[in-house]
C-alpha cells in the first residue's frame, strides 16, 4: 500500500474516531470489496455479507481502538480472520487447519514467484467472469463489484433472490474451477496483497 493511501486512511480514520460518520463510509467503500472477497474464502456470499457487516459494526462500534491502528487493512484483515473463524465455529465446523492458513498467509513475504502466481491468478479470474453468461456475469458484478445486496441485486435483474442465487453460485463454481489449480497461501496472497 503506497503512503499516500496510507495517509488517507490515517486521515479518515481520525475523523471517525471524532465520530464521522461520513469519513466511515468512505472507509467502508473503500474496502467493503477486499473484505468481501476475504470472507467469502470461508462463507457464502449471504455469510460473507454478515461477516463483513458484523466487522464493519464492530469498528464502529470500538472506533476509540483506531488510534492504536498502524495499517487498517491489516487491522481489518484480522478483524475479518476472526468474525470468519467464530463464525465457522458455530456451525461446528473445524477451524485449526484455516487459522494456520491465514496465518502462514499473513506473515509470509511475497517471493517473486508468489507475486507472479498472484497476477496471474488475477487474470484467468477477470477472464472467468468476462467469460460467463451474460445474465449470471452481470449477477455477479452487481453482487460482487458493485456491493449490491441480494433483494437489490434481484429487483434490478427483475428476478428473485433464489435465481440470483443460481447464477452466483454458478459463477462461483466456475472461478473455483479455476482457483483450485493454485496454492491456497497463493489465493490467500492475492486476497491480502493485491485487493
Amino acid at each position: 500500500m503506497d503512503n499516500l493511501s496510507l495517509k488517507i486512511d490515517k486521515r479518515l480514520i481520525n475523523n471517525i474516531i471524532d465520530g464521522d460518520q461520513i469519513a466511515f463510509k468512505r472507509l467502508f467503500d473503500k474496502y467493503y470489496d477486499y473484505a468481501f472477497e476475504v470472507a467469502t474464502l470461508y462463507c457464502s456470499f449471504h455469510e460473507a455479507e454478515e461477516v463483513v457487516s458484523d466487522v464493519f459494526s464492530k469498528i464502529w462500534n470500538n472506533r476509540s481502538q483506531l488510534a492504536e491502528v498502524s495499517s487498517f487493512k491489516g487491522y481489518l484483515f484480522m478483524s475479518l480472520k476472526n468474525q470468519c473463524l467464530n463464525y465457522l465455529r458455530k456451525k461446528k465446523i473445524d477451524t485449526v487447519d484455516i487459522e494456520h492458513l491465514f496465518d502462514s498467509a499473513a506473515m509470509q513475504e511475497s517471493s517473486p514467484q508468489q507475486i507472479l502466481e498472484s497476477n496471474e491468478l488475477t487474470e484467468s479470474v477477470e477472464e472467468v467472469i468476462e467469460n460467463l453468461p451474460p445474465k449470471c456475469k452481470e449477477a455477479f458484478k452487481l453482487v460482487r463489484e458493485d456491493g449490491l445486496k441480494y433483494k437489490e441485486a434481484a429487483k434490478q435483474l427483475s428476478i428473485t433472490e433464489n435465481t440470483l442465487d443460481v447464477h452466483l453460485k454458478k459463477a462461483t463454481k466456475r472461478i473455483l474451477e479455476v482457483i483450485r489449480n493454485y496454492g491456497q497461501i497463493i489465493i490467500l496472497m492475492f486476497f491480502i496483497h493485491f485487493k
